[in-house]
């Protein structure tokens, strides 16, 4: 299935995110409409409902995981068809959720599945059975379904086709095996140190990674590296934070990064050539590990506040036109595919309505039998066909 349209309800109105859910009070206190990430165990965690986040103009973006650490963030390949399962009914069990990531890092060791590696053609069939069976639940065809970043910086995954484990070839080879079948896209990026001069500088790594950013720019490796067929998507940062000496840190100091960091992404997005990115989210709001939080950081709280009040406004990826109603939308989407003709005065329409047929899977189809011409067509209930010109003597095959 090709790319699902978004609409712009899926959206807030600014960048400005908080990776865990938990951080909705902060931005219902500085009035942001901005996003939250959920990352859940779709295994162990309860189904959300996510009204009231969406009754305060904010939008989520939840990550399934197979489960943590050795479990594997997806499972190995002989559970990928019960884990798409158990995906499917957490979401439709869901409320007020429409974009959902798959797994999360799938380069990085510690995700791997009792230690096997997560190949980009493993990720691919595995991420395409969890839309497949996402997408057949009643009510929710139309959601979004994101593969998970990428870890930058991470080498511990090579194969063949990068014997160097180089992160942006990796997340180029998921992005290419999908083959167009994803909804959007997620990347994870931070710096190295929490001033200012961190989020905009240029170093690069040495051979053979001297085309990739150390830094917060390593967000623009990604951008560039997205297939054709994905430069229309919506982009999410759903991950970024300082490393202080190569290791996640919020330092308790309002130094502007996190303002920086906003500006940065802004900028990019004010340049009309570039596919916008619509959410920087900052990791993390819970404080499950000290250097990982900053919600007891008073100073980095400053920070974020003065970020939120420049009020940088989200810029809708391409395929969504500002100020399309959910009408427009439909409708826009519904012209995306070819429209099965009916013709209710046809000999086969009016046959199989008058016999209790329901309603028609196939146009009318032509076939020639011995010499003869013949209209072939699919009903629900059943297959009916007659010689042209022998309209009086219509025939049925019961399905």
């Amino acid at each position: 299935m090709p790319p699902i349209s978004p609409t712009p309800d899926q959206f807030p109105s600014t960048l400005y995110g908080i990776h865990d859910v938990e951080g909705l009070n902060f931005l219902q206190q500085n009035n942001c409409s901005g996003w939250l990430v959920h990352s859940v165990h779709v295994w162990n965690d309860a189904p959300a409902d996510y009204t009231a986040l969406r009754n305060a103009n904010c939008r989520v973006i939840t990550r399934l995981n197979n489960g943590y650490g050795s479990a594997g963030t997806i499972p190995l390949p002989a559970q990928y068809d019960a884990f798409a399962q158990q995906c499917a009914q957490w979401v439709a069990a869901s409320k007020g959720a429409q974009i959902f990531i798959i797994g999360n890092e799938m380069n990085v060791a510690a995700e791997r599945p009792q230690g096997q590696p997560i190949l980009p053609a493993d990720y691919a069939l595995c991420f395409q059975k969890c839309r497949a069976a996402i997408h057949a639940q009643p009510g929710f065809a139309n959601v979004q379904l994101v593969p998970g970043a990428t870890g930058p910086y991470n080498i511990e995954t090579s194969y063949p086709a990068n014997p160097t484990g180089d992160w942006i070839k990796y997340f180029q080879d998921i992005l290419t095996a999908l083959s167009g079948q994803y909804d959007g896209i997620a990347i994870h990026t931070y710096s190295r140190g929490q001033t200012p001069s961190d989020i905009t500088n240029q170093a690069k790594f040495p051979p053979p990674f001297q085309n990739n950013y150390r830094g917060f720019l390593a967000y623009q490796n990604f951008m560039q590296a997205i297939p054709a067929n994905g430069r229309n998507l919506p982009v999410y940062i759903t991950e970024t934070q300082p490393l202080i000496q190569d290791t996640p840190n919020w330092l308790n100091q309002n130094t502007s990064w996190v303002a920086a960091a906003f500006a940065e992404i802004n900028r990019w997005n004010s340049l009309a050539s570039n596919q916008p990115i619509q959410a920087l989210t900052l990791f993390r709001w819970l404080n499950t590990d000290p250097n990982w939080s900053f919600s007891p950081k008073p100073l980095v709280l400053e920070d974020f506040r003065n970020a939120l009040a420049q009020n940088f406004k989200l810029r809708l990826p391409r395929n969504v036109l500002p100020g399309q109603t959910l009408a427009q939308a439909a409708l826009a989407a519904a012209k995306s595919k070819s429209w099965m003709p009916v013709n209710n005065q046809a000999a086969l329409w009016r046959f199989a309505q008058v016999n209790g047929l329901q309603d028609q899977q196939t146009d009318e189809l032509s076939m020639t039998f011995n010499g003869e011409n013949y209209l072939v067509q699919v009903f629900n209930l059943g297959i009916v066909y007659v010689k042209v010109g022998d309209w009086g003597n219509i025939k049925v095959i019961p399905k």
